[in-house]
């Protein structure tokens, strides 16, 4: 495997991965909006909220972002009917890291990537282009418009990943 297998996986479970976020964008967006207005005032006001408040904020983020990423890979993985009817799921997924292993590792590089281009990137224009006392609200608002779309989809990218490694492995898969 190569690169350019690598690089293709990522393009389909992403093209996959649009067409996912299309069909369950209600559920994805409705969710992802607890953590963009717990976040947008995170930022904008924490240092006058009470410290309690910051902590239940940060706990209340994690457990939606967990049901969020349940609920996306329960609907990806398992109510698929194209994945739904494969057996043997986790062991698939380890056919496909150990023959190609290449393709796996290239996700993360691609997963950083991204990581660079909308959150690296962002943070740098911000503090390079707002002025000083604008910062914090362009950040507050840049992180909510981040919640819904990149986090979100990133969830469901790397969903349509492991959806992928599962379909990519021949039949029958053996274990180890």
């Amino acid at each position: 495997m190569s690169l350019r297998t690598g690089l293709l996986l990522s393009r389909e479970a992403a093209r996959w991965g649009l067409r996912f976020h299309g069909w369950h964008a209600g559920m994805i967006v409705g969710l992802s909006m607890i953590p963009t207005v717990q976040r947008f005032v995170a930022v904008a006001w924490g240092d006058e909220l009470p410290a309690a408040a910051g902590v239940a904020g940060e706990v209340l983020t994690g457990a939606v972002r967990a049901l969020l990423l349940f609920l996306i890979c329960r609907l990806a993985l398992v109510r698929d009917p194209e994945v739904a009817g494969l057996g043997e799921r986790r062991q698939r997924v380890a056919w496909f890291v150990d023959h190609r292993r290449a393709d796996f590792l290239i996700q993360f590089a691609v997963l950083g990537a991204a990581f660079a281009l909308f959150d690296l990137v962002p943070g740098l224009a911000i503090h390079a282009l707002a002025p000083e006392d604008a910062r914090e609200w362009v950040t507050a608002v840049v992180v909510a418009i981040k919640n819904p779309t990149v986090i979100a989809f990133t969830f469901v990218w790397m969903a349509g990943v492991a959806r992928h490694m599962m379909l990519a492995a021949p039949e029958p898969v053996h274990a180890r």
